[in-house]
């Protein structure tokens, strides 16, 4: 089902692409004096071969990359299923309860750290300003929380004995890549209309 749901998106990001591309020409030809720019003029054509790769390239994707990565090792772990299992009131295996013990000190010293850099007068996280907005924390919470994740996760899986060898904490960190791959092509279709968007009205 998601599979099919995921290709109909495709295709139609791939359909409003080409629709853009031909109304831009056709508007740009018929009302020459409008702001707005032809994908189909040969500034549009070079355009799209000289962007198309650096249209990709943004913090969104560096983003989606870092969370799949964190979500799909505490999934492999067993970290995600022994959580959900407590919310269920389901008994663990011993190793499960210390594992998830752990992983809760583990957190509380990550918050205690992330106060002290952002919390306190003077926190080397803040911006020049003092305050938490367009500062270093800011623009590095994700890859905050896929730090803390990541060492969450393989910390629980080591200790639960589910990830015992090099290898398998390595398959656990490309898990996700391979379980959400899915959202890979939406995002090249359409960071690519969103890109093209923005060329045509010249924002």
């Amino acid at each position: 089902m998601r599979s099919k749901v995921c290709a109909w998106v495709s295709l139609a990001l791939v359909c409003l692409q080409v629709l853009l591309i031909v109304a831009s020409w056709i508007i740009t030809a018929a009302m020459p004096d409008l702001p707005m720019r032809s994908l189909l003029s040969s500034g549009g054509i070079r355009w799209i071969f000289g962007h198309f790769a650096s249209n990709l390239n943004s913090s969104v994707l560096v983003d989606i990359i870092l969370l799949v990565i964190a979500f799909g090792t505490a999934s492999f772990s067993g970290m995600n299923s022994a959580i959900a299992d407590i919310v269920r009131r389901k008994r663990l295996r011993y190793l499960d309860r210390v594992a998830l013990w752990v992983v809760l000190i583990e957190l509380v010293i990550s918050i205690i750290v992330i106060a002290l850099l952002t919390l306190v007068p003077h926190a080397i996280l803040l911006s020049v300003t003092g305050h938490l907005y367009q500062s270093s924390f800011s623009m590095s919470i994700v890859s905050i929380i896929f730090v803390v994740m990541l060492i969450c996760s393989i910390s629980f899986g080591v200790i639960s004995n589910r990830l015992s060898t090099l290898r398998q904490a390595y398959e656990a960190m490309i898990y996700g890549i391979t379980r959400f791959a899915w959202l890979f092509p939406i995002y090249i279709f359409g960071m690519e209309l969103i890109c093209s968007i923005a060329y045509v009205f010249a924002l």
